[in-house]
């Protein structure tokens, strides 16, 4: 059968979402802007590519990603809609179309973000993590890619939490073939590199790198190699903020990226905690 992941513009799916646009491609799959005919809202529509349909883990972690985000309603993560399967028998997610641009964009188009401004949205996508955490889900994949800022009344943007694709319940099976790991390796917590049993403390970690990176305009750790990289995760100290940025801030960041996960954090609350006594 021919790949039907070609263009979709005009393409009714489901009887219920009318695909207005293509608005991103990531390894599997095609993320469209479709009416939602019942509501007469705009939704992301997430659809596997069809050459993926025979692939049990591509398959396997679609429904996952599914499974995990029908689980949450909170202002910091991305809604899901509806789920269904095309005519091609490819399976989508309709989400939440968020209409704001990601932390990457933020470092990108600015170097590095005011302290009051990146502790902000820090807290605030600790407050999704920690939802996401208490119904028993990891993320595995926090970078700024993967979280989004959508325009809000307020004096700071709403963060939002999107791509759950790598994202596990913590007693679920794995979707890896063994010895690999899944995510960005510029935002891996050690003891996942290390092999060890991961918990919610391995997000906190991304966290840590996050927050440091929407600071300073770089990440921690920049390795030459992969191999390098790794080391620097497991084995090399976190470089401190420089000054003139908050100390206290500083001390936040260098527990988050503590290299055992004991030595973190106990939780999302606690860090989101933490740095409301910074300001």
């Amino acid at each position: 059968m021919a790949d039907v992941s070609r263009d979709r513009v005009g393409q009714t799916i489901g009887d219920r979402f009318r695909i207005d646009e293509l608005i991103g491609r990531g390894a599997m799959a095609d993320v469209y802007r479709a009416l939602d005919l019942e509501s007469r809202a705009f939704v992301a529509l997430k659809i596997l590519r069809y050459a993926h349909v025979a692939d049990g883990v591509s398959m396997a972690r679609f429904a996952r990603e599914a499974e995990v985000q029908g689980r949450f309603r909170h202002r910091n993560v991305a809604a899901l809609l509806a789920t269904g399967v095309t005519v091609g028998q490819e399976p989508y997610l309709a989400l939440e179309l968020l209409r704001g641009k990601s932390l990457r964009s933020v470092i990108k188009g600015e170097g590095r973000v005011a302290p009051v401004r990146a502790a902000s949205y820090a807290w605030q996508a600790l407050q999704g993590l920690a939802h996401v955490h208490e119904g028993g889900i990891l993320h595995r994949d926090l970078k700024p890619a993967n979280i989004m800022l959508e325009p809000s009344p307020g004096p700071v943007d709403r963060v939002v939490l999107i791509d759950f694709g790598f994202a596990t319940f913590e007693t679920a099976a794995k979707l890896t073939v063994q010895g690999t790991v899944v995510g960005s390796l510029t935002y891996i917590a050690p003891e996942r590199l290390r092999g060890d049993t991961a918990d919610e403390r391995c997000d906190l970690y991304a966290m840590g790198v996050i927050l440091y990176e929407l600071l300073v305009g770089s990440p921690p750790f920049a390795g030459a190699s992969d191999f390098d990289l790794i080391d620097m995760h497991v084995n090399e100290a976190p470089p401190h903020l420089p000054a003139p940025l908050p100390r206290p801030l500083d001390d936040v960041i260098q527990r988050a990226l503590a290299k055992y996960g004991k030595d973190r954090f106990s939780d999302a609350r606690a860090m989101a905690s933490a740095l409301e006594q910074v300001f």
